[in-house]
């Protein structure tokens, strides 16, 4: 296990042990800190050298799931693994039809311009767009900790006029032109294809598990790793840490409920925010009958209940707490982090 190392001005340094962190703190020479990923890392308080070496990061995009691997020559340091975003072409589909409706009532609403619109050049379909932005920031924020010098990502092409069995491949195709220039400017871009991948897999006996929504190693990160030798073009499969990200689902805010309501007047409904000191999203620790959770607000308090709902990574509520027991650790990132070693959802 390696600790992530930054300097004074924020550059990525390699990462040193966990008992040469401990040392640094404890001196004052480093102060702890918590990225958007809730990896932890140290940033040094006193002038250090930058030389680095080879680090890469490589990445396998599928359709519902993503694999990442950080590492060198000598091993892995960081394996991850990824959930993107789903329902988001129902979500905007609802929200047409509320714009829709409310054009056949005596209400506001604003005109339509579906006619006086145009696409401009490399417009993807939002549904992709939301899993383009999660795997880009993503590799962002591993950067920012990481001295990645290359990344690697599996090239995934398909023959859709020859076979039509195709469709969860089309969902990673759309948005790799976009996915290709954001990587071109962080760092030098290695692609390499499908087949690659599975030979290397099978040269350097690394595990592969059928089951895709497994959250270990072997459903989706193996991949990445198996990117990770074919790079050095050795085994350097080895022990490291496992991360699980997965982007909160929470209900945005909508102008009023989508059913009627007694009385003619519908209420306001979904939203992050209500004037409270907390924000659906944030990261906290809640206690109750002497147990202390930790998990992401899904629920604010109103006037009817003054309580706190907190959910785990997968967006499972793990029950509803007083205000004066919950405890704000880090304001809402846009992803939530689990270092797993093996789960099943």
């Amino acid at each position: 296990m390696r600790v992530p190392v930054v300097s004074m001005e924020g550059k990525p340094l390699m990462p040193t042990m966990p008992a040469r962190a401990r040392k640094m703190m404890r001196d004052g020479v480093a102060v702890g800190r918590f990225n958007k990923l809730g990896m932890f890392y140290v940033q040094m308080q006193i002038p250090v050298g930058d030389k680095t070496q080879d680090v890469c990061l490589t990445v396998d995009p599928g359709s519902k799931y993503d694999g990442y691997a950080v590492g060198t020559s000598k091993g892995v340091i960081l394996k991850g693994m990824a959930k993107m975003p789903s329902k988001v072409a129902e979500k905007i589909k609802h929200r047409r039809q509320m714009r829709r409706f409310r054009r056949y009532r005596k209400t506001w609403r604003r005109p339509c311009r579906f006619d006086n619109r145009r696409r401009g050049n490399g417009w993807i379909a939002p549904s992709q767009l939301a899993k383009v932005q999660l795997r880009l920031k993503i590799v962002k924020e591993l950067c920012k900790i990481f001295p990645i010098k290359r990344i690697a990502v599996e090239d995934v092409a398909y023959n859709h006029y020859a076979k039509r069995e195709g469709k969860y491949f089309s969902t990673v195709e759309i948005g790799k032109t976009m996915l290709y220039e954001e990587l071109r400017a962080i760092a030098e871009l290695i692609t390499f294809k499908g087949w690659q991948t599975a030979s290397a897999r099978k040269k350097y006996k690394i595990a592969k598990s059928t089951k895709k929504d497994l959250i270990a190693p072997e459903s989706h990160a193996n991949d990445a790793v198996a990117l990770l030798c074919l790079i050095y073009d050795r085994n350097v499969n080895t022990e490291a840490p496992f991360w699980y990200w997965q982007r909160p689902e929470l209900v945005r805010r909508s102008l009023h409920r989508d059913k009627f309501q007694k009385g003619g007047v519908r209420p306001r409904f979904g939203g992050t925010s209500n004037g409270s000191f907390l924000r659906k999203g944030d990261f906290v620790e809640a206690e109750k009958a002497g147990k202390v959770y930790r998990g992401w607000v899904c629920g604010l308090p109103t006037e009817r209940t003054k309580v706190v709902g907190v959910m785990d990574v997968f967006g499972k509520r793990i029950g509803q707490f007083a205000v004066s027991k919950v405890r704000l650790l880090c304001r809402r990132t846009g992803v939530m982090w689990l270092m797993a070693n093996s789960y099943h959802i």
